[in-house]
């Protein structure tokens, strides 16, 4: 509560130096956008849209295939994931600050990281949680004397101050000049780097038989270069459950390659496997999906598929049994299913959703942040 408390402050301040015009009810939660996921994946891998190499190795097999079997791994025969990792995060618009001709909208968020770590009964305890508490408005959009109150405010504060108009992968999907729209993209943004931070943190307790998985992608940074250090692969996977769906694959070569849409590949990926390995970023890291449920009862071919993600410190292909092993480890996380209480079911790993649902619940009411935070 004494975020509130000092953001309370701030604002009371602040409001001696500019116009406001509030929000309604002092502050209006600003709900997710359900694509912003597959958003997020596109925009990060923009500049690659057909991926014609298969980036594995496999001795005993050398014809690759397109898809491959991976039965269920469970904890019984190899306890292979034991932390899971997931952020969230809770967005108010607070109102709008008008100073002559400038305006910029004002937001608040609280951002927050989880790590669970699965026990050998399958018991989980939080490992690691953190909250951050951000102020965002809009640096270009004020004069220097406000921006530099604000910062002094926020520095003096639990409060850390984000400027709307800076650049970032994220909040640069979205139109330049629509600030408040653009909110929610530096909000995910600031919850990517305190995941990145907690990775780093997490790093030294990593082992072979010791695995992170991270919810979403690792292809931001720092979070790409802290696992492309050295020349091993670091124990980390990144799992996501929306992606982008324009991507082309070639497999084969010659006459007879043949070219599908993400559509087509996944629609002929049966339960239980997966598909070959590609590369992303010149091999920096290389991605494959996997189906974790059959299609009866889902709405489309993409429903129940998981795109995976493995950093390539090598560059080189990687081994076709460490990807299965690490694939039917996934399969196995599938087990248990919070049917109804979120839309993307289909798709969970259930202790990604535990991590999800810890950070919710350490986030503050939007009753509390409503009744709290009054401009006047």
């Amino acid at each position: 509560m004494k975020a509130l408390q000092d953001l309370r402050q701030i604002l009371k301040t602040i409001a001696q130096d500019v116009e406001v015009l509030p929000a309604v009810g002092g502050a209006v939660e600003d709900l997710e956008r359900p694509d912003f996921e597959e958003r997020e994946d596109q925009a990060l891998n923009e500049e690659e849209k057909v991926f014609e190499t298969i980036f594995e190795r496999d001795p005993a097999s050398p014809a690759l295939r397109l898809y491959r079997p991976v039965p269920p791994l469970g904890r019984a025969e190899r306890h292979l994931f034991r932390y899971f990792l997931d952020g969230s995060f809770r967005s108010y618009f607070l109102g709008t600050a008008l100073e002559n001709e400038r305006e910029s909208p004002v937001h608040y968020a609280q951002i927050g990281a989880c790590v669970l770590r699965r026990e050998d009964d399958g018991s989980v305890r939080r490992e690691a949680l953190r909250i951050d508490n951000i102020l965002l408005a809009g640096k270009q959009r004020l004069s220097e004397a406000v921006w530099v109150k604000l910062k002094k405010l926020a520095a003096e504060s639990a409060i850390r101050l984000v400027d709307l108009t800076e650049q970032d992968i994220i909040s640069g999907v979205l139109a330049d000049f629509d600030l408040r729209n653009k909110a929610a993209g530096k909000v995910r943004f600031a919850m990517h780097n305190l995941e990145a931070e907690t990775i780093k943190a997490l790093l030294p307790q990593l082992a072979a038989e010791r695995w992170l998985i991270v919810d979403g992608s690792l292809l931001f940074n720092p979070t790409l270069e802290q696992l492309s250090s050295g020349d091993q692969v670091k124990p980390v996977v990144g799992v996501a459950k929306n992606f982008r769906k324009d991507p082309q694959f070639v497999f084969g070569r010659g006459p007879r390659a043949e070219r599908r849409s993400v559509y087509k590949m996944l629609a002929d990926l049966q339960p239980q496997h997966r598909t070959a390995v590609f590369s992303a970023r010149g091999g920096k890291a290389v991605f494959w999906y996997v189906r974790l449920r059959e299609q009866t009862h889902l709405d489309y071919p993409l429903m129940g598929v998981v795109k995976v993600e493995l950093v390539n410190p090598s560059q080189e292909p990687v081994p076709s049994e460490l990807i299965d092993e690490v694939s039917r480890a996934l399969v196995a996380e599938r087990s248990v299913t919070p049917h109804g209480q979120d839309r993307r079911w289909h798709a969970h790993l259930y202790p990604i959703f535990l991590a999800e649902r810890a950070v919710k619940e350490s986030l503050l009411s939007r009753e509390a942040v409503q009744q709290f935070l009054k401009w006047r």
